[in-house]
């Protein structure tokens, strides 16, 4: 117990040492007159929006009674000076803080060491940092002051550590600045309100369909910034981040402006605007519209523009409602007349109807002299009519146009383009109306002339009144049906709802279908689909050997890295057989007790494997691959994508990602020519899914169903035809380490394709 008490002992000075803390003289830097006065926000966040570089001579430091989650009033409350806790009288302060030493960890003190010294030069391109949340450092407005509230519950007390040893060494030599998020503290909004900052949110949201992250944030010279990190969509589904930074109110307001114009249009007419967002080549966000940028600078010439265009639209459209409404009331005029005309004709058959009810009745209307046609007087007088002015609309000239002048404008067209729609709506119905009457005026016409026949003599027509059953006055108007196509309705592959589903359908019909031999060998591809391509071709060239030997050098070379391991398989005794009960696995968060493939087992690996040997492998797999079959087929029509220097080919193996974020995610800094190659795939279309059987042996069938490993499939392009059907451009932002990003151009080249049986 001694010896370790001692051992204890010894490791604390250690520590102490190395922070240059004397515990028997306490540096005067920790001296503290007062409490200093601080009011905790009542809505503070851990989520750090200001970011500085703070002199280590400038905070003070307290040590308190909780732990970092807990709230800033609770700190505040048990805040205690740090020159309390090194007094040996106050004993159980003093206890405290001996533990506190036999926490620090010298080796993450060292790395919090370089990391400062890194931010020395320059801030992190995203603001915050790996170990951001360590300072619990706070600001007090009332006092001007800085100050550390360290929780003493804590068990990383590194930062604590980092301040005493600065503060101590900054009394002897010139004080370091630390680059650090301040807790709790708002920003000063000088360059944005913090209403604008609030409405930028929103916009930035409105347009990207991701929250940003503002921050106010200090260099060494303490010139302030605001800077607004985010990520947005780039292509299809792929996102990337963006970085805006403004140091004055007039660039940031410029931005503002801007996207708050962009945002009344859109939410205001969003089926006339639809502004697009995309990465420029500074990193920063863009928006467009019909291909075209759309800047502070150049927005009034596109209000200025959209107006002339809008107003052009507005004197096309006056033209055609002028047209419609003439149409509409002729055909009003012809549904009148036809009316008055149907209405003699239905009173001349109610006539007959009331008289053939009495014997007396048919006889005087039988002897009724038949009336002379009557003539529809036509009450409209076309001379008479005054010619009505075609409705006109004008904007008053000015130099520069306002949104509010674009909506008014385009409130105007809205008006007049539904305006014309319900003109259509009405001549529709006039002329369904008018059909109608058309019809009720044959129908009826037809009634009367077979009375007519009937009057020749009085027991030809007695006989006909007779009559049980007459024609009726209208016929039943005919449904007409219309022959509707029933299509059938694919359903659209989502990975996001269908690659869980997908992958375990995909993998237990692959499991049935596929033998050992045959998962083996579309492993084998997996590793080097090259060398299959290769072998492939008509005739092999020199050259192609060539290539295969540097493939087959580097996995030597592999299998020489990693022999110690391989020899441990002892493949000899044992091969891939079933494993013991305890040696359980994870997969996806399932358990399973199964062997993954061995690349050097799968393609015979060794360091004595000769180049021909290697050959004669992919040469047995191929075989097996091209006889598959067609047993595998996908299920719906899909998407594919592979990244890299060329454009796909279609004579070769593809292994392709159904994912393209995984593809965009392998480009690298030193990548020049990104070719995004995408084939959207047919459903019924044979490929491999590269789900979980094709990783592991499953010998003890206990491997969960699933794409847990990759989200890739393999396709033959040698019988395939391929149909360039877009060809576009995006920008994603790579990050090339905490400081350094660099702009990259993705160039994607969207293809159709189409079997040999098509």
């Amino acid at each position: 117990m001694k010896k370790t008490a001692k051992d204890d002992k010894k490791l604390i000075e250690d520590k102490l040492k190395k922070v240059h803390l004397n515990l028997d003289d306490i540096q005067d830097v920790f001296n503290i007159d007062k409490k200093v006065k601080y009011k905790p926000l009542k809505d503070y966040e851990t989520n750090y929006k200001v970011y500085q570089y703070i002199s280590v001579q400038d905070i003070d430091i307290y040590i308190c009674d909780a732990t970092r989650m807990d709230e800033a009033q609770k700190k505040y409350r048990t805040a205690i000076p740090l020159v309390e806790y090194l007094n040996p009288e106050n004993e159980e302060l003093y206890e405290k803080f001996i533990e506190m030493v036999k926490k620090l960890d010298l080796f993450e003190l060292s790395e919090i060491e370089e990391e400062q010294k890194e931010f020395k030069n320059k801030i992190p391109y995203e603001v915050k940092y790996k170990n951001n949340f360590i300072w619990d450092i706070y600001y007090s407005e009332t006092e001007n002051k800085y100050f550390m509230m360290f929780p003493n519950e804590e068990e990383k007390v590194e930062s604590l550590f980092y301040l005493i040893k600065k503060k101590i060494i900054a009394e002897k030599k010139i004080a370091e600045k630390i680059y650090i998020p301040i807790s709790g503290k708002e920003q000063s909004y000088s360059i944005l309100r913090k209403t604008e900052i609030g409405d930028l949110e929103n916009y930035l949201w409105f347009f990207t369909g991701e929250w940003p992250v503002i921050y106010e944030v200090f260099d060494k010279k303490g010139t302030k910034s605001i800077q607004i990190l985010g990520s947005m969509p780039t292509y299809e589904k792929i996102k990337t981040t963006y970085k805006l930074e403004y140091t004055n109110r007039e660039e940031a307001e410029e931005f503002y402006k801007m996207i708050k114009a962009l945002f009344i249009l859109q939410s205001n007419m969003e089926h006339e605007y639809e502004f697009k967002t995309a990465l420029d080549n500074e990193g920063k966000i863009a928006f467009y519209f019909n291909h075209s940028q759309i800047t502070y600078q150049n927005l009034p010439e596109f209000i200025k523009n959209e107006i002339k265009r809008k107003q052009d639209r507005i004197e096309n459209q006056l033209g055609l409602n002028a047209t419609e409404k003439e149409k509409l009331e002729l055909l009003k005029e012809t549904i009148e007349k036809k009316s008055a005309e149907y209405v003699l004709k239905e009173k001349q058959i109610v006539t007959f109807l009331e008289c053939k009810k009495t014997f007396f009745g048919r006889i005087s209307y039988f002897f009724k002299k038949k009336k002379n046609k009557v003539e529809i007087i036509d009450s409209i007088n076309k001379e008479d009519k005054k010619n009505e002015e075609v409705e006109k609309f004008e904007i008053e000239e000015k130099k520069l146009y306002t949104i509010e002048d674009l909506l008014n404008v385009g409130e105007f067209l809205e008006e007049k383009e539904k305006e014309f729609k319900n003109l259509k709506m009405d001549i529709k119905a006039s002329e369904i109306k008018r059909e109608n009457l058309d019809s009720k005026i044959k129908n009826a016409t037809l009634y009367i002339n077979e009375i007519e026949s009937h009057k020749k003599s009085i027991f030809d027509f007695w006989k006909f009144t007779n009559k049980d059953a007459i024609s009726m006055l209208t016929e039943s108007e005919e449904e007409k049906q219309e022959e509707t196509e029933h299509t059938k309705i694919k359903r659209v592959f989502s990975f996001e709802d269908d690659i869980e589903e997908l992958g375990k359908r995909m993998d237990e019909k692959q499991r049935i279908y596929y033998n050992e031999k045959e998962t083996d060998a579309i492993f084998a591809i997996y590793q080097d689909v090259d060398s299959f391509n290769y072998l492939s071709k008509a005739k092999v060239l020199k050259k192609d050997e060539k290539e295969i030997q540097k493939i087959l050098d580097n996995l030597k070379e592999q299998y020489k890295d990693n022999y110690e391991q391989i020899k441990e398989k002892d493949f000899d005794i044992f091969g891939s057989v079933v494993e013991d009960n305890t040696k359980i696995k994870t997969l996806n968060n399932a358990k399973h007790r199964e062997i993954q493939k061995d690349v050097y087992r799968v393609l015979n690996i060794n360091l004595d494997t000769e180049l021909s040997e290697y050959e004669d492998i992919i040469n047995n797999y191929k075989i097996i691959l091209e006889n598959l079959g067609k047993s595998i087929k996908s299920p719906y029509d899909m998407p594919v994508y592979k990244i890299g220097k060329n454009t796909i080919e279609d004579d070769k193996w593809e292994i392709m990602n159904l994912k393209p974020e995984v593809e965009i995610d392998k480009i690298s800094e030193d990548d020049e020519e990104i070719i995004l190659n995408k084939l959207n795939l047919k459903e019924r279309m044979p490929l491999v899914f590269y789900t979980n059987i094709m990783f592991y042996d499953n010998k003890n069938k206990t491997l969960p169903l699933g794409m847990d490993l990759s989200t890739e499939v393999l396709l033959n392009l040698q019988k395939i035809k391929l149909k360039l059907i877009s060809r576009i451009d995006f920008n994603v932002n790579v990050l090339v380490n905490e400081f350094e990003n660099k702009i990259k151009n993705v160039q994607v080249y969207e293809y159709d394709i189409e079997t040999e049986e098509e």
